[in-house]
């Protein structure tokens, strides 16, 4: 038979959904130009221009820090995900690309602030029921669970949200929010504490998951391609029809959803009789 696998990779999906949902302009310009915000990230933190031939190891670690610090991730943490990516740092470079990132994004900082805040003045007492925006996400109380409504409609579910005061290494005294679910290392039931980081890294990775999953619904209307699997944020689809094609695949794969303003969506494709990585 004919048939041939088409498949499509978006790319730096999460680090341009942040950026569309912080409303850091300047990022999304990069994205909609088709530069590579990596080798500008580097750029930014080794203080000289950096170019893809040159430089591969600054590029990776300019990736690194797109793509690991859009969650409020810190500096010890950030030397671990660094090793992922093949480089060695020591914690005071660490701290010095993590504050780089927040300098240079500052909105995608706030987010996260802003975030938890939301969040936290959805469960005031005084709040019942009230939406509370952030950006394009809204906060809500409904009974047992506290929801964030995304912009496809869509919600997440936080059941038996609480907040209770904690201090801070600092002396303050802040709330904590916590809600049930499945603990990711026991797979446990057990009450789970969260932040602004961890939930925009859940609204961006959800928000990723719808403009994907509207995308493999829009490959089926075509009646040519047929969705067989998604890795991530991969799409693969197969197709024996003459009339298909990378390009018009990939163009199905990333047009813009409609409640999705103004995010840039990009993709690379192949196709081939094989799936490979």
């Amino acid at each position: 038979s004919s048939d041939l696998l088409y498949v499509a990779d978006y790319s730096a999906i999460e680090a341009r959904v942040v950026m569309c949902l912080a409303g850091q302009e300047s990022a999304l310009e990069i994205f909609r130009k088709g530069d590579d915000i990596y080798l500008d990230m580097a750029t930014t933190i080794y203080h000289y221009p950096c170019n893809k031939d040159d430089h591969p190891k600054e590029r990776q670690l300019g990736k690194a820090t797109i793509l690991g610090c859009g969650f409020q991730m810190g500096a010890s943490r950030f030397v671990d995900t660094a090793a992922l990516y093949g480089i060695t740092i020591d914690e005071d470079f660490s701290k010095g690309v993590v504050d780089a990132y927040r300098a240079k994004y500052p909105k995608v900082k706030a987010l996260w602030y802003d975030m938890e805040q939301a969040a936290v003045d959805a469960l005031h007492r005084n709040n019942e029921g009230m939406f509370i925006r952030c950006g394009k996400v809204d906060w809500h109380l409904d009974g047992q669970f506290l929801y964030c409504i995304l912009p496809s409609g869509r919600r997440l579910a936080y059941p038996s949200p609480q907040l209770t005061p904690r201090k801070t290494p600092w002396g303050d005294t802040q709330m904590q929010l916590s809600f049930m679910g499945v603990d990711m290392h026991t797979h446990q039931w057990t009450r789970q504490v969260t932040y602004g980081g961890k939930l925009v890294e859940n609204v961006v990775q959800a928000v990723a998951r719808d403009v994907l999953a509207e995308a493999l619904t829009r490959l089926e209307a075509t009646g040519r391609y047929h969705p067989v699997l998604s890795v991530h944020d991969e799409i693969i689809a197969e197709s024996s029809s003459k009339q298909s094609s990378v390009a018009a695949y990939e163009a199905i794969v990333t047009t813009n959803p409609g409640w999705a303003d103004g995010l840039p969506i990009a993709a690379e494709s192949w196709h081939g009789t094989r799936y490979r990585k």
